[in-house]
């Protein structure tokens, strides 16, 4: 049976889609068949990253409402990802309820080793967590972010997902020296929380491609990633 890991942030533009995308190309290269389940209502669709846009026919909700099967919907991105597309019609993706997501993912893990899905906070009302191997909570070092990631910590804990990844994304050493910021050391102390990887504020991350997304790059992002992708298997 697969794997399902939840990539979650409270925050928007903190790099959330492309840790999720490029994780699930890591673990792919390693020999695992994913499945990349985009719920997420940011402004840009996994799709959109990987070039696939134009093909989608069916989408992640018409699948969770029985209108078409989760085949019909999947996009095959190469021979071992793949991808449940989010709607690109606004609004639709909403009220998605337990049920739906319970039973679209069993089926999921009948076929891939791991799903992951992208999704807006780990507090999402529909999600099963009874089927969450991982939560992966992405999150810079603003102030808020001892808040939010206490509070992805005691979901975590409440249902018993044993494995929680933290992420700081576009962290900002400059700031945190000068106290505008939170520095690692704190943010870990608050939140008794050791940092899995942290990945410094760089504008060549801001605005990634497909070419960098399954290129073979040897940078501070690539080595996070493969980082995460490790402690998944």
């Amino acid at each position: 049976m697969g794997k399902l890991v939840l990539v979650e942030s409270r925050k928007d533009y903190i790099g959330k889609t492309v840790i999720c995308i490029k994780t699930g190309i890591a673990l792919s290269e390693g020999g695992k068949n994913v499945l990349f389940m985009d719920l997420s209502s940011g402004k840009k669709k996994i799709s959109e990253y990987l070039n696939v846009n134009e093909s989608i026919i069916y989408d992640i909700k018409d699948a969770l409402n029985g209108i078409c099967s989760l085949e019909q919907a999947v996009i095959e991105i190469n021979e071992r990802l793949s991808l449940l597309p989010c709607p690109r019609i606004a609004d639709k993706l909403s009220k998605i309820t337990q049920d739906e997501f319970t039973e679209i993912i069993g089926k999921a893990k009948e076929t891939y080793d791991f799903i992951i899905a992208d999704v807006d906070k780990a507090s999402s009302g529909y999600i099963n967590f009874s089927l969450v191997s991982h939560i992966i909570t992405v999150n810079n070092n603003d102030f808020s972010c001892i808040k939010e990631f206490n509070n992805t910590r005691s979901i975590a804990q409440k249902y018993n997902v044993d494995h929680i990844l933290s992420m700081l994304n576009m962290y900002h050493r400059k700031k945190a020296k000068k106290g505008t910021a939170m520095s690692a050391k704190d943010i870990q102390k608050m939140t008794e929380v050791d940092m899995d990887v942290i990945i410094e504020e760089n504008p060549r991350y801001s605005n990634m491609d497909y070419d960098y997304l399954f290129g073979s790059q040897d940078d501070s992002f690539s080595r996070a990633i493969k980082t995460i992708a490790g402690k998944l298997n």
